[in-house]
């Protein structure tokens, strides 16, 4: 082992265990690996950046714009609503409906554009089904997944690793160069949910006691000076008419139960359980204040917001994200899966997946749905964006996909041109263009194809393979293919799916070398298994559903593995088939 490739198995080492804990933000680890590859000679500098200025980056960051674009003028729900009502009203039928459109749509926006699209068509559904919306949101957020690896554009994974390759002297990956496999897998996955769905796809009610309902926000009010609960016993509150369920009281000397004859002072603070609806008739009510919002200050917007996998806001404070985002918006409820505490939310160091009531006003909630850590929902008073601006963005994406695929242009150029034909229309704004892109993403996989690169141009790629190969290879080339697809799902429960491919694809080029057999199906193998983890829901698309369907952690891993282990058993299957070695 040569000292170079002892370094970057070292920066291998430390970036994985880095990305795993979050201990630094994963764009600073990607920036450093970056840094110090250059800075220590690895590589030239022009070789450490270059994976910012690929073509993948370019393609990605045009489909976030295109895609989120789509998402917010309402025409996908038009389409998605129209796909998801034909046919039968029999739970079966609805689910498999469902999971199709999910699937049709994620071919070409993004998994967690298409889920968030189809939630309220899922919640509808299962209302007029007259059951639990965990019947059919879980299966449509699992259907995105299978139906975004049937196309290039579908995950960030498939852009990242054709970029990747590409720079690994490989053919970029085509538009549909995956149809058939995400054809096969999405219809597998189909079936296995019609038929064996109820085995293992819960069908729960919101939950009782004190763990948080579905609905319910964990929420602090304090009582206002010389108003009508200073002096006032608990009792005559009536927050149960209100909507709200009153867990403990906070008073100067410590908390006290929520009985009916205590007796309330100013600064009292009020811990309770409400639904959005009652946290907007509390915040009119004039006797109390709600912890985050300024006393006297108006309330003229309310939404839900949920916090994305690798978002900004995660573990900080519920006060540090209310310091930030003053006076404009306010935070006033917090919503986390399965939490039991009684505890002041400002304290709450914030996790991706927990949903947060917003209040303010219009311009600060704007710049919330700018921010791509975040997905806006339920929010009151909002404009109804235009379908016409919708259809004019889906026209420009078809016509750069149908360009592409032709190869009339590189699926870059063509992409590029869209966003920039719409901007040029006076459609949308260069800055309304810029906000859509998770650029946190994008300086992610900038630094982990750098490293991808450097591991195969120090050889450490080629030592890490032989080391596999002198263990694996004797059981098989069957063996080696179902190696690297479960070394990509198990990374894929700590990492991004596109980091998860990134960080295999180089060992699996070198296996390949060492096989001395086509490098393109093993890469193909790494790129689609790291978008069929179904296992753990870190899955923005997953997030989103976990807690509309009143889900555990432990629902997603008894659905998640079975129909894991389906769709790597047909992508084993079919990739040696499709991709000859």
């Amino acid at each position: 082992m040569t000292v170079e490739i002892a370094f970057v198995l070292l920066l291998f080492i430390a970036a994985a265990a880095l990305l795993v804990t979050e201990i630094v933000p994963p764009e600073v680890t990607s920036l450093s690996l970056v840094l110090l590859l250059a800075a220590s000679g690895v590589m030239t500098v022009e070789e450490a950046f270059q994976g910012f200025s690929s073509e993948a980056i370019v393609v990605l960051a045009c489909v976030m714009i295109l895609s989120r674009r789509l998402s917010e003028s309402g025409a996908m729900s038009g389409l998605s609503a129209w796909l998801a009502g034909r046919g039968g009203r029999a739970p079966a039928a609805i689910v498999a409906r469902l999971m199709a459109s999910s699937a049709a749509l994620s071919m070409v926006f993004s998994n967690t554009s298409t889920t968030a699209v189809m939630m309220p068509i899922a919640g509808d559904a299962a209302d007029k089904a007259k059951v639990s919306p965990g019947r059919f949101m879980m299966p449509m957020a699992f259907a995105s997944m299978m139906g975004g690896c049937a196309t290039l554009i579908g995950t960030s994974a498939n852009i990242a690793a054709s970029g990747v390759i590409t720079r690994m002297g490989l053919e970029p990956f085509g538009m549909f160069e995956f149809f058939w496999v995400g054809f096969a897998v999405t219809g597998a996955g189909i079936v296995t949910v019609v038929l064996l769905g109820n085995h293992f796809i819960p069908e729960r009610e919101r939950g009782v006691g004190r763990v948080l309902r579905e609905d319910q926000f964990l929420a602090d009010l304090i009582v206002v000076a010389e108003g009508k609960a200073d002096g006032a016993a608990f009792s005559d509150l009536a927050l149960a008419d209100l909507g709200a369920t009153a867990l403990a009281i906070d008073i100067e000397t410590g908390r006290v139960a929520a009985h009916a004859r205590r007796k309330l002072h100013a600064g009292d603070h009020i811990l309770v359980h409400a639904s959005a609806a009652a946290l907007s008739r509390l915040a009119a009510d004039e006797r109390f204040q709600l912890d985050g919002v300024a006393e006297g200050a108006p309330v003229e917007v309310t939404a839900e917001a949920i916090l994305l996998p690798g978002s900004r806001w995660t573990g900080l404070s519920v006060a540090g994200m209310r310091r930030r985002l003053a006076p404009d918006v306010s935070v006033i409820g917090v919503r986390r899966a399965g939490y039991d505490r009684t505890a002041r939310i400002g304290l709450m160091r914030l996790r991706a997946g927990d949903i947060l009531s917003l209040a303010g006003n219009a311009e600060g909630m704007e710049r919330i749905d700018d921010d791509v850590d975040i997905y806006l929902s339920g929010r009151s008073e909002q404009v109804a964006p235009s379908r016409r601006e919708g259809w004019y963005t889906l026209v420009a994406l078809f016509a750069a996909i149908i360009v592409s695929s032709l190869g009339l242009l590189p699926m870059g150029v063509a992409l590029l041109s869209a966003v920039m034909a719409l901007i040029l229309a006076g459609r949308f704004t260069l800055r309304d263009a810029f906000s859509k892109v998770s650029w946190h993403i994008l300086i992610l996989i900038g630094g982990m194809s750098s490293l991808g690169l450097a591991m195969l141009q120090t050889g450490a790629a080629d030592w890490l393979a032989g080391g596999i190969l002198r263990h694996v290879a004797p059981l098989g080339q069957t063996a080696v293919l179902i190696m690297l697809s479960l070394l990509t799902i198990l990374l894929t429960q700590a990492l991004s799916n596109a980091a998860a491919a990134l960080t295999v694809l180089p060992v699996a080029v070198a296996i390949a070398d060492g096989l001395g057999i086509d490098p393109r199906p093993l890469a193909v193998i790494v790129t689609l298994s790291a978008s069929l983890s179904f296992i753990a829901p870190l899955e923005p698309a997953l997030l989103l559903v976990y807690g509309k369907g009143h889900y555990r952690l432990r629902d997603f891993v008894l659905a998640g593995v079975p129909l894991t282990a389906v769709s790597v058993a047909i992508v084993l299957l079919l990739v040696p088939l499709l991709w000859p070695f």
